[in-house]
């Protein structure tokens, strides 16, 4: 009889110590290389050039769940993914192929590569001088990046379009579906 309380005590412990949430989130400092890309050619964006700048997430599942997707917010509008306005890497692009292979691991990173930050023409041509790049965006194919610096060094060096991103209300938004068939939603506030 003794055996069974202490059996029912450790038991309820055990249960209590597991996270009622089935993931978690923790946005790392990224240390992706910051990039410059051309435009689409007829683009209202004329005097623009797309700046990309990585963030970098790592996610932790607690139980197993049905499935996990997830959306960025910018400029409280909706990012469409892949082609037009971010994409998630791990070691590489993630596509529904492999994603299956990353939820299988207890914990991840990913990192998006936001596609619609722009700058002006000027403010480019000024960075690829800080970092001492001689190439220039106006020859660039669709496709092709001029890369600038690691994030962590960028953010540091350049704290006026840091501020100006720190403005916004940015966010990445999570729905889990649960083992029992139950939703979890998470919101989480990127943080420039």
């Amino acid at each position: 009889m003794k055996y069974i309380y202490y059996f029912t005590i450790i038991s309820l412990l055990l249960i209590s110590c597991e996270s009622p949430n089935p993931i978690e989130v923790k946005q790392l400092e990224s240390l992706g290389i910051v990039k410059i890309s051309p435009i689409l050619k007829g683009s209202l964006e004329k005097d623009s050039v797309i700046i990309s700048i990585p963030t970098e997430f790592e996610i932790k599942i607690n139980s197993p769940f049905r499935y996990l997707t997830w959306h960025f917010i910018g400029d409280k509008k909706n990012l469409w993914d892949d082609a037009f306005d971010y994409q998630i890497y791990e070691a590489t692009p993630l596509s529904q192929l492999d994603i299956y292979e990353v939820f299988s691991k207890k914990t991840f990173r990913v990192i998006k590569k936001e596609r619609k930050i722009f700058i002006s023409k000027k403010a480019a041509l000024t960075l690829l001088k800080k970092y001492n790049n001689d190439k220039y965006f106006e020859n660039l194919e669709l496709g092709e990046t001029i890369k600038l610096t690691s994030y962590d060094k960028f953010k540091k060096g350049n704290k006026v379009i840091i501020e100006h991103l720190k403005r916004s209300n940015d966010s990445i938004n999570f729905r889990v579906m649960k083992g029992d068939g139950s939703f979890y939603y998470l919101q989480k506030k990127i943080v420039w």
